[in-house]
């Protein structure tokens, strides 16, 4: 048995390469949604001139459960039970009115849900405007000779993929004001009906913070969306169309995912012969030279491709406990490695071990931590 933490290199920066919304929005006559059978969809390339953004319902067979549990499609915000709040939720449920980007309904049909209906579509004309600058970004990032310039040119992606994905109704105006009456003191703006909150930081000194009184709608939200969509097919294709077709159910077992990061048990004899006759999806860079797995190095910072995310070190233990919480062991090395967002590293690294997560796992307690 062995556990492998697989990571996706730069996901966000190879959805941005492919095609993208550009211009040319149109809703689509009543006529034309008729005319979008299944057939029509699976046909139509995923570098078409033409793309189209779907709501639409669909079903999930009942004979798909078992070999979809792990990471169902269409994703969707809900309400789990026991909770008051709204959470991503991968579920097995008839999908109803829901808005869907065609490559990714393309996906599910490919997979076996089943399309009901169409309800309404818009199209658009798409290109690959953005490929010149992803592609500038991630050769200057392979040249790069130090960690600070690598992880500069995957920040001038991401921060791109942020900007089309800003949402303006949170903007504010802060005003920092020194008294209290006159014209533009703190009385004044405190009367405002766009009025929001004030943080007091001395006698002096007073921050009011007010809502915009109007907005200007000026980011490309259709790009933002778009790229989310693109980038969950590329982690769908890797677990189905691959992982899935290496090992049979009973032998692969997901543990933990992210956004760009697949963590498996695979029961086999050498989990590393597997990226060797599949180096062509794989990013080895990472690996030693000469390593005891014969693996060659290639692909560095290619986008897109999956890599080994220890570089060859073995996971002897593993327990995951929500996103992003989760802590494992290493074969060479006696320090757990453990992860919890939100809380400083400091603090996760003296003061938790692998043990603390295992026995909330086991135990069902939960473990507090003071952080100052």
């Amino acid at each position: 048995t062995h556990i492998m933490y697989m990571d996706m290199v730069n996901l966000y920066g190879w959805a941005q390469s492919q095609c993208l919304p550009l211009n040319n929005f149109k809703w689509l006559s009543e006529a034309k949604l008729k005319s979008l059978t299944p057939e029509t969809i699976l046909n139509i390339s995923d570098n078409a001139a033409e793309g189209l953004i779907l709501e639409v319902d669909l079903s999930y067979p009942q004979h798909l459960h078992d070999r979809h549990k792990s990471i169902p499609f269409c994703v969707e915000h809900g309400t789990p039970p026991g909770s008051k709040n709204k959470k991503l939720l991968a579920t097995l449920h008839p999908k109803t009115r829901y808005v869907i980007h065609y490559r990714n309904l393309k996906q599910c049909l490919q997979a076996g849900l089943v399309l009901e209906k169409v309800h309404r579509a818009i199209t658009f004309n798409q290109s690959c405007w953005l490929k010149p600058y992803i592609d500038l970004n991630a050769r200057l990032r392979a040249q790069a000779a130090n960690p600070f310039e690598k992880n500069l040119y995957k920040l001038l992606n991401n921060a791109n993929f942020g900007k089309t994905m800003e949402n303006v109704r949170n903007h504010r105006i802060i005003k920092l004001v020194t008294r209290w009456s006159g014209r533009y003191g703190a009385n004044y703006y405190i009367s405002q009906p766009n009025f929001h909150s004030r943080e007091i930081f001395d006698d002096e000194l007073l921050a009011i913070e007010l809502s915009k009184t109007e907005i200007l709608f000026n980011k490309p939200l259709y790009v933002g969306m778009a790229i989310l969509e693109i980038s969950k097919t590329r982690m769908y294709d890797f677990h189905y169309n691959f992982m899935q077709h290496q090992f049979s159910d009973d032998r692969l077992k997901l543990l933990y995912m992210d956004t760009d990061s697949l963590v498996y048990e695979m029961v086999c004899d050498d989990a590393y012969e597997l990226i060797v006759a599949n180096i062509s999806r794989f990013d080895t860079s990472d690996y030693p030279e000469n390593n005891i797995y014969n693996i060659p190095r290639c692909n560095g910072k290619v986008l897109g491709m999956m890599k080994d995310e220890l570089g060859g070190r073995i996971i002897t233990d593993w327990v995951a406990l929500a996103s992003k919480m989760y802590s494992y062991k290493t074969m060479d090395s006696d320090n757990d490695v453990m992860k919890l967002k939100g809380i400083r590293d400091y603090i996760v690294k003296n003061r938790l071990s692998f043990n603390d997560y295992l026995e909330c796992l086991r135990s069902g307690i939960t473990k507090s931590v003071a952080q100052s």
